[in-house]
């Protein structure tokens, strides 16, 4: 089945609960929010923790070839975490491969570095985002900078270039696979089975799951809208209503559509809703979610076949978008 004609679709994207008629075991967005704004040597830190998680379960699995390029993915963050570490610091002692990281909560509330809801390849990109940032502003500063400030400024340049080395690596085992785009400042995870196609008008991301023959068996994309006056003083239900419209003025034959909660907070909501319909003689289904921030819209859907639906993966992709 061709799932083409589903390209134009602005579909949607959502991060908190759904209704029980959309039950899901998607988590709620505060944590994730908290974990998210961490600093960056914490977010290196988490993702060390779960890198050693990651090279005990290949050991112990027997997995021998996975087990090896995750220690050399663990080398590269302890690598990373050493150079970031110099260029806060200045202090060369750090650099010693026998130098651990020192490091403790700086309050008794600090959010547990053993308990985050973010991924080991999200801790990654997002620090390394950071870090990437920090380094941009460094280099088109109108500064003449010292030897010694140039020698650290190599050190932030040198763990940026780590962590990228660590998220290949790690990516090169099978795990899910974050989708980061700097320009959006969004990131969402997918399986590696779905990959990057050439997004339409309106879409941030666009990711294809194929069939052996290179047709499409699933479609996973995130859009953005902008907001017109009647949309941004209507309610979450109205804006959905709207969306479902439209796609049934595509879909004629649109069927069972079940609605998910919304909510509604100052200056965003979420609301979330599936349907099905026929193509080409194929049964199809779509999740959508839609998260409004601001006077934009941010929409993903979720569409499969419908004997290939997924609706625990569906969740987790949704779940793991983010918008900074």
């Amino acid at each position: 089945m061709n799932l083409k004609p589903l390209v134009g679709l602005s579909l949607a994207l959502l991060l908190s609960v759904p209704c029980p008629a959309l039950a899901s075991s998607l988590q709620e967005p505060d944590a994730k929010e908290v974990y998210v704004a961490l600093p960056l040597e914490v977010h290196l830190l988490i993702a060390d923790i779960k890198l050693d998680e990651f090279v005990q379960g290949a050991q112990s699995g027997g997995e021998t070839a996975k087990a090896r390029t995750l220690r050399e993915a663990n080398a590269f963050l302890k690598e990373a975490l050493r150079k970031y570490e110099y260029y806060k610091t200045g202090d060369k002692a750090v650099l010693s491969e026998s130098w651990g990281f020192n490091w403790a909560p700086p309050r008794p509330d600090f959010p547990s570095v053993t308990k985050s809801p973010l991924s080991l390849l999200e801790h990654l990109w997002i620090g390394y985002d950071m870090a990437a940032q920090l380094r941009s502003g460094i280099m088109t500063a109108p500064v003449q900078y010292s030897q010694a400030q140039a020698e650290l400024h190599k050190s932030l340049d040198d763990s940026v270039g780590l962590m990228e080395k660590t998220v290949k690596a790690v990516e090169s085992t099978g795990v899910w696979i974050v989708h980061w785009l700097s320009g959006a400042r969004l990131m969402i995870s997918a399986p590696p089975e779905y990959k990057p196609i050439s997004p339409l008008k309106s879409e941030l991301i666009r990711l294809q799951k194929s069939k052996p023959d290179g047709s499409a068996q699933g479609l996973v994309f995130v859009s953005q809208a902008y907001l017109d006056r009647e949309e941004t003083d209507g309610t979450p239900e109205q804006y959905r209503n709207k969306k479902i419209e439209k796609l049934r003025q595509k879909f004629p034959g649109m069927s069972d559509v079940e609605l998910g909660e919304t909510r509604a907070a100052s200056g965003s909501f979420t609301a979330s809703f599936s349907y099905q319909y026929t193509w080409e003689g194929a049964l199809i289904k779509a999740l959508v979610h839609i998260r409004r921030i601001g006077d934009t819209a941010y929409e993903t859907n979720y569409v499969s076949l419908v004997e290939g639906f997924d609706r625990k993966e569906a969740d987790r992709i949704i779940q793991s978008f983010f918008k900074r």
